[in-house]
């Protein structure tokens, strides 16, 4: 049996460990993660489920903030193993600073995560708001833009305000085939 020294793993009662930022290489979050637990050191990389922006967009959850994670380490002791870890670029420091996050946001965001283990995005809670611009991401009129009217019985089918040979018509879509756009 392998006998692990006191000061191989951050614990959140350790004075010395606290949240620093690391950039990532493309894409690569949580290959980082998954190697920095090896390395005992405690990754965290907010997932967030993305509404479907274009019909080959990734269907699961992603990283929060692309390229980045959170480590919870002893900048002291641990800092090489978060910073020559496969996937990691390098910790994020200003003027020599490392760039620290306080626990409370940390714990916020995995209050926001819940069991499921991703943040989900508030269309996706409370549903889409009257007003809103979508983009239509499956069927015969899939990229086709219009402004979101309301819901029909069920929250299974939506009414989308949308502009045809210079007309504007209200058409019934599936709900589940609408992605809200963002300025």
């Amino acid at each position: 049996m392998e006998e692990q020294s006191p000061r191989s793993a951050a614990t959140p009662e350790e004075p010395s460990a606290e949240w620093i930022v690391v950039s990532t290489k493309p894409r690569q979050e949580k290959i980082a993660a998954r190697h920095l637990v090896q390395r005992q050191v405690e990754p965290y990389c907010p997932l967030f489920l993305m509404p479907r922006w274009h019909k080959r967009a990734p269907r699961g959850p992603v990283p929060l903030f692309a390229g980045y994670i959170f480590v919870r380490c002893d900048p002291i002791h641990q800092l090489n193993a978060v910073r020559f870890c496969p996937g990691v670029l390098a910790p994020v420091a200003f003027n020599r600073q490392l760039a620290t996050v306080g626990e409370s946001v940390i714990q916020a965001l995995m209050l926001q995560e819940g069991e499921r283990g991703y943040i989900l995005p508030r269309e996706m809670t409370e549903g889409i708001a009257r007003g809103s611009k979508v983009r239509v991401m499956e069927g015969p009129l899939t990229g086709l833009e219009g402004v979101f009217t309301g819901y029909l019985r069920g929250r299974q089918r939506a009414r989308v305000l949308m502009e045809f040979l210079r007309s504007r018509q209200e058409v019934e879509l599936d709900a589940a085939a609408l992605a809200p756009l963002h300025a």
